[in-house]
């Protein structure tokens, strides 16, 4: 052994060699991995891919998990906004400094919450 204790390695890439057949899978394999396990990288390439279609995600819990996900990574607290509103403040943020820092991340929000809309609508 390396020296690691061995809580630090809870959920390693040697455990999970293939890739998460689900958001939920995803989410799951998430929330049991640390952040500096190498496999993070993987899980944060696989979360952007999904969230850039959104509608390989099945139910809102997960597309509201995936996009959490995204807002912690990226520094952003909601302040308990919505996400239609955290967008919003977003584009200001970006307005007012006159850059498109975060432009792919509105553009991920947006299409969460059209997906988001959509389930609603299907389960109503």
């Amino acid at each position: 052994m390396s020296g690691q204790p061995l809580h630090s390695s809870k959920h390693s890439s040697r455990q999970s060699p293939k890739s998460p057949s689900s958001a939920d899978e995803l989410l799951r394999i998430y929330v049991n991995t640390p952040d500096n396990d190498p496999l993070m990288k993987q899980l944060c390439r696989q979360r952007d891919e999904l969230l850039d279609e959104p509608d390989q995600v099945a139910s809102a819990a997960e597309v509201t998990g995936l996009i959490i996900w995204l807002l912690r990574d990226n520094g952003i607290n909601t302040q308990g906004a919505t996400l239609d509103e955290t967008a919003d403040r977003l584009g200001d943020l970006d307005t007012e400094s006159d850059t498109d820092l975060y432009t792919h991340l509105i553009f991920q929000i947006k299409m969460a919450v059209e997906r988001l809309d959509t389930i609603m609508l299907d389960n109503s």
